[in-house]
This record gives C-alpha cells, sequence and structure tokens, in this order.
C-alpha cells in the first residue's frame, strides 16, 4: 500500500472525527469539496472524476449492481482528488480529468501508479487498517466473516477479502481470474504457497473452472487439494488440502476466488 495515499485516509478520517464506519458518509465528503456525485451510464468505465475552478462532478457507471462495488468505486474517485488534485491546487492547477476503467478499480496490478494509489486510499478509508483488525481479530476464517465483514464497512465483498488478504491474520491468498486466466493474486505472508504464474490458464480441478464451464459453482466452501492452483510453487505439498470459496462475477467473466487453510 502506497503510504502517502494511506496517510491521506488517515488524516482526512482524523480531521473530520470519523470514528465508525456508520459514520462515514461520501456523500458528505464529496459535498464538502463541492464534488457532486452522479450515477449515470458510462461506456468503458466505471468511474470518473471531472473538476475544474473549484468544483467537479463524481460519475458512477449506473450498471454497476452491487451497492458495496459502486460505494468503493465512489471512493476511489475521492483518492483522486485528495492524492492528486489537493496537492496540485497549491500549485494554481484547477482542471483535471479522471477516467477510470473497471480494471482501474479492481485490479491490484496496476502499470498507472495514479490508480493504484486511488485504491489503496479508498481502502483504507472504507476499512482503516485499526478498525479492520479490531473486527475481525479472533473471529474464525471463513465465508461468513468475509461477508460480515463487507456488511459492516459496507464495502463489497471483494474488496473485503482483499483487505482480509493484506492486514488479515489468517493464512490467505486471493485470486482474480478472468476469461480462464489467471490476472492477479495477492497472498499474504502467512499462506503455505505463493508462487501463482499470472496468465496460467485456471486448473480444472479447482471449482473455480466449472464457472468457465457454463457450471454451477458451490455457494459454500469445498475442499480442494493445493495442486489445483499451485502446483508449480517450489513449497508444493502433495496432498495437501485448503479451502476455496469463488465469488462469479459474470459481468466481466470472471471469478474471484479465495483460498485459506483451516
Amino acid at each position: 500500500m502506497n503510504s502517502l495515499a494511506k496517510a491521506n485516509a488517515v488524516k482526512l478520517l482524523k480531521d473530520l472525527y470519523i470514528t465508525s464506519p456508520e459514520k462515514l458518509v461520501l456523500e458528505n465528503i464529496a459535498g464538502m469539496n463541492n464534488l457532486f456525485i452522479e450515477e449515470r451510464d458510462l461506456t468503458g468505465k466505471e468511474g470518473e472524476l471531472v473538476y475544474k475552478e473549484g468544483c467537479g462532478v463524481i460519475s458512477i457507471d449506473s450498471k454497476i449492481a452491487e451497492k458495496g462495488q459502486k460505494r468503493f468505486t465512489t471512493a476511489h474517485e475521492l483518492g483522486h482528488y485528495y492524492n492528486e488534485i489537493v496537492p496540485e491546487q497549491n500549485k494554481g492547477r484547477n482542471e483535471f480529468y479522471f477516467s477510470c476503467s473497471g480494471e482501474d478499480i479492481r485490479s491490484i496490478y496496476l502499470k498507472n501508479p495514479r490508480e493504484a494509489n486511488a485504491n489503496d486510499f479508498a481502502a483504507e478509508l472504507l476499512m482503516p487498517e485499526e478498525w479492520f483488525k479490531k473486527f475481525t481479530m479472533g473471529k474464525r476464517f471463513n465465508k461468513k466473516l468475509l461477508a460480515d465483514t463487507a456488511e459492516y464497512f459496507n464495502t463489497s465483498l471483494s474488496a473485503a477479502a482483499l483487505r482480509y488478504a493484506e492486514i488479515g491474520n489468517h493464512p490467505t491468498a486471493i485470486i482474480m481470474s478472468s476469461e480462464g486466466k489467471v490476472k492477479w493474486k495477492k497472498i499474504n505472508s502467512y499462506f503455505p504457497f505463493q508462487w501463482i504464474e499470472q496468465g496460467q490458464e485456471v486448473n480444472n480441478n479447482s471449482y473455480a473452472y466449472e464457472f468457465y464451464q457454463d457450471k454451477p459453482v458451490p455457494d459454500e466452501p469445498e475442499t480442494i487439494l493445493a495442486d489445483a492452483w499451485f502446483l508449480n510453487d517450489f513449497k508444493f505439498k502433495k496432498d495437501y488440502f485448503l479451502y476455496e470459496q469463488n465469488i462469479p462475477m459474470k459481468r466481466y467473466n470472471s471469478v474471484l476466488t479465495i483460498l485459506w487453510e483451516e
């Protein structure tokens, strides 16, 4: 996580005396900065920020169905404002435009640091590290914990899963695949395996593979051999079982896979 983007989110929460998720109203934060939030049909992107001469508009794609994802996208655009517009205003610049694709908002491997930093800001704003650890500490990791966490912080299940893989204390791996190939991964240091090649095809022994065969994907976690994902890891162990939970994302022909140890 970018330390400056994180610091900007921490400072904002502190300056506004926001001490719990229910007090975090993104519309209020936008309004105090003369930013208007709207939903409209965006083609080829999921978020947009247009800012000129002291006021601006944050546009969110109306085709996004999940409330939590809309909220994360809004926080992402606020990240552009606090990470980039506020510092540049001090230099006299007053015109800005940011166009953000779904890949910009959902991926963790981004060539454009501005988009990565906006995601880091959004994650820290919506799920501050201190609050997140306090909420999840001592609780058994499973699908229910992720669902409860997403509901508590009013964000998407995928964002909660990524945050857990980043700062949670249970061995966890998050894998995003699209069109049958691995796009990116987020594996915490506690997890027994670390190597998955970007671009590798989803193994037919995984439950995620069922999605790409137009078959039903189990709604509950299932045990699976590590072979299905980590066969090429130098620490690979034969007959080693993991839990696998998949979140289909049909709109993007993608699957978010969550793996963990018991």
